[in-house]
């Protein structure tokens, strides 16, 4: 997020104290502005719920309300002077539509008067908009939810604060958020399509793009019906689960720290894997082959169809051990072998292909568990 936007939030804080229930007080603003496909829509706001859907229409429909948060004991008047200090800019320019929600900043003077009048209210701002269904749109909010979906034109997503949902929208480029949850549904992108999260669960079903960046720090993460030739995925705390499809040319890398991570890729996928844990298990429900060093030469091991479980001493259990040593021309193979232990006691890793190879897989954890699974549950 930009430390403009930042700075804003945080003077926002200041004004607007704790949001709470409505109060019913309110004002509301109507505007319809003539706006054709290809147009820019922008809104920044400080607290408040804001919708957005596209339509079959040629105009912008704005409609404002704001209401009264928490007034205490405020009087009339002084509910009056806090909803006409807030004010609704709008700008029109060449296409372009950019809506802004302006709090003025009271001085000792107008604290005082608040004071005498009995208390100072907050207010929060709602937006329900409607645009042509070809209009860009972009979205900053400090603190309320967010929704926007049926909108073609490049969308992008800045919260503080409050949940956010976005369905049905080719074109999403990105979403910044600090807490909240956020779910996705149907979208996509042309370009490079980024979704950044720090508190929160991310939901993620039915995403296409050429690349897909997720990165959360202790939300749950969960991906299904993701098409992307690239996916990155880093979390620190959240569990991960992903359920889809690999592209034979693509790159898919999964990190955590902590948290699980947990992949299931349709029956007869094939793959390139790279597995590393510092203290996590790994398992996976599929012969794999790896290439391991026996004196001068190097030879191939291909497991047998059981799940392959790496536990944390770096041992696979419930691999049928004589198919192994067959496997081998000559010669005993270890089970530990199929971890090579680089680095220091503890740090594992298995280079290995499925299926006869594919895209690359890496996955990447410090004590989460990794777990894949082909062709469904095992």
């Amino acid at each position: 997020m930009t430390r403009q936007f930042l700075r804003r939030a945080s003077i926002a804080a200041l004004c607007l104290g704790v949001a709470g229930v409505a109060s019913g007080q309110t004002e509301e603003l109507v505007r319809t502005i003539p706006m054709a496909p290809g147009g820019q829509f922008s809104l920044t706001n400080i607290s408040g719920d804001i919708t957005v859907a596209g339509a079959d229409d040629g105009a912008l429909t704005l409609r404002v309300t704001k209401r009264l948060v928490e007034p205490g004991a405020a009087g009339e008047a002084t509910a009056r002077d806090a909803l006409g200090r807030v004010e609704i800019e709008i700008r029109e320019r060449s296409g372009r539509v950019a809506v802004e929600t302006e709090y003025s900043r009271r001085g000792f003077t107008g604290r005082l008067v608040d004071f005498i009048r009995g208390g100072r209210a907050a207010v929060a701002v709602d937006y329900d908009v409607t645009v042509p269904r070809g209009v860009a749109v972009s979205i900053e909010s400090i603190s309320g939810s967010v929704t926007v979906e049926g909108v073609d034109g490049e969308t992008s997503i800045e919260t503080v604060s409050g949940d956010v949902r976005l369905a049905s929208l080719p074109r999403l480029a990105e979403v910044e958020m600090v807490s909240g949850d956020l779910r996705m549904t149907d979208v996509g992108s042309d370009d490079d399509l980024s979704a950044e999260a720090v508190s929160g669960r991310i939901t993620i079903d039915g995403v296409r793009a050429p690349e897909l960046e997720v990165s959360t720090v202790s939300g749950t993460l969960s991906m299904t019906r993701v098409e992307a030739g690239r996916i990155g995925v880093e979390t620190v705390s959240g569990p991960v689960t992903f359920d889809g499809a690999l592209d034979a040319d693509g790159r898919y890398e999964f990190e955590s720290h902590s948290g699980n991570i947990h992949l299931t890729v349709p029956a007869g996928t094939g793959f390139d894997l790279e597995a590393q844990s510092f203290n996590g298990d790994l398992e996976l429900n599929a012969p794999i082959t790896v290439a391991v060093r026996q004196g001068n030469r190097t030879i191939e091991l291909t497991t047998g169809r059981t799940m392959t479980a790496f536990t944390t001493r770096g041992r696979a259990s419930e691999i049928p051990r004589n198919e192994m040593r067959t496997t081998v021309a000559s010669g005993t193979v270890t089970v530990d072998w199929l971890f090579n232990r680089e680095g220091g006691a503890g740090n594992r890793e298995i280079d290995g292909t499925v299926g006869g190879g594919g895209g690359r897989l890496e996955l990447s954890t410090f004590s989460g568990d990794m777990t894949i699974v082909v062709g469904g549950a095992p």
